[in-house]
């Protein structure tokens, strides 16, 4: 058996399979091109110390400078030798271009320390193209002469091509995890269907034996209404107290057993996925009213005042009998569980293009933490209350399948200061 519930289940665990595959995806990726960044920045930082070391021994034994004219015109490498104070330039190769006077307007994050680098994220200089950014690597490293430190040597790489390359593997990588991503929905999908499959079959059982059990137990229980209703009729066999009692105790369980088997077979054609006929016109209005009226004498009977306030001409597509058995059951209930000499109040309108119903009681009310299980079959808040009410326990069960059934939502409020407020929105 394979229903509605078990494919909203099966598609809520395969988004939770996709949600923690696609934090692994992203995780690995990510770790992994963080990684290959480090590695491939932190041995650039290593090749242009180096490098600097390097190039400060060429200018010292041969003069040659550190960077070649195209270099500096380019912009992919400069430099800028000066004494250890600072006072005074022995070199400058930064150049006349946007890039050497960028640098040189962000000197003063230049890295400091001997043999340190440091990456330099600037903005181009007024007259520059508008938002250009520089991304440059800066290095710095004495200048030895015959063991003597004659000063320091900068040097400026331009790594505008490593971020770009970072950018694109990036982008791959993405694609990659999207692809992978993919894949693991799919496989979230069977998955899931391979982990409700035994759930599924032990339901469709447990289903399959209601239905059969309350179908089989129609009959019998037909009958023996039809001789508790004989016997308790009986004007010429004179019952003693204790039989006339046993009579009703009889009728009673009966009907309530009737009603059991009535709402379990309801509820058995829910989980099974048979929807009412949704294309029949309903006036609910009228409706509203044949079972307030239905209701009114329960109401007069336990002292209770019954308000009811109906807009005219609400209409909706629906289920008739679906809908007449949910406007009782929230009504029922509402006034099986009122004391005497308070008032429920029923109404029926129109709200933002919803049918509203709400049913207020001014009972003891509901719990916060009986709100989320009154929906459960069988569940009774109070439960020795209710047995002795008739209640069933799945009244609400019923009433919240008939709601879903017509694509509408039930909920449960406080009727402040004491009491509930039963809410159906139904779309018109």
């Amino acid at each position: 058996m394979w229903n509605k519930i078990f494919e909203r289940l099966r598609l809520r665990m395969t988004f939770t399979y996709a949600v923690i595959f696609g934090v692994l995806i992203l995780a690995i990726v990510f770790t992994a091109y963080c990684f290959i960044w480090w590695e491939i920045l932190a041995n650039e930082k290593q090749e242009l110390v180096k490098k600097v070391y390097h190039e400060a021994e060429e200018w010292v034994n041969s003069g040659e400078n550190p960077c070649s004219d195209n270099s500096v015109k380019e912009g992919s490498m400069l430099a800028y030798f000066v004494t250890m104070d600072g006072k005074k330039v022995i070199l400058n190769q930064l150049g006349d271009g946007n890039c050497g006077r960028t640098i040189w307007k962000h000197r003063d994050r230049w890295p400091q320390k001997m043999d340190s680098t440091r990456i330099l994220r600037m903005h181009g200089v007024d007259g520059d193209v508008p938002n250009t950014r520089y991304r440059y690597l800066a290095a710095v490293a004495p200048v030895k002469d015959k063991g003597e430190t004659i000063g320091k040597l900068y040097m400026f790489e331009n790594i505008e091509f490593y971020y770009a390359a970072a950018f694109r593997t990036l982008f791959k990588l993405l694609c990659v995890a999207a692809l992978l991503f993919v894949f693991a929905c799919y496989f979230g999908y069977w998955l899931a269907e391979r982990n409700i499959l035994p759930i599924s079959h032990m339901y469709a059982r447990q289903m399959q034996f209601t239905a059969d059990a309350s179908h089989e137990m129609r009959t019998p229980l037909a009958v023996m209404k039809l001789a508790a209703q004989g016997l308790a009729e009986d004007e010429d066999s004179s019952y003693s107290e204790f039989a006339q009692e046993s009579i009703g105790m009889i009728q009673s369980e009966t009907a309530r057993m009737s009603k059991l088997t009535e709402n379990l077979m309801a509820l058995a054609r829910s989980d099974e996925g048979i929807l009412p006929n949704l294309k029949t016109e309903i006036n609910m209005t009228e409706l509203c009213r044949q079972v307030g009226a239905q209701l009114s004498l329960l109401a007069q009977e336990k002292g209770i005042v019954l308000q009811q306030h109906f807009a005219e001409n609400l209409t909706l597509v629906g289920d008739e009998t679906a809908l007449n058995r949910l406007l009782v059951i929230l009504l029922d209930n509402a006034l099986k569980y009122s004391p005497a000499n308070t008032t429920v109040v029923f109404t029926a309108a129109k709200s933002k293009g919803q049918l509203l119903i709400v049913v207020k009681d001014e009972g003891c009310g509901i719990s916060d933490e009986d709100k989320k299980k009154v929906f459960d079959r069988f569940y009774r808040v109070d439960k020795a209350r209710s047995r002795s009410q008739g209640g069933l326990g799945l009244g609400l069960s019923l009433a919240q399948a008939i709601v879903k059934q017509h694509r509408g939502t039930i909920k449960i409020l406080d009727n402040k200061p004491c009491g509930t407020i039963m809410q159906v929105s139904l779309p018109l």
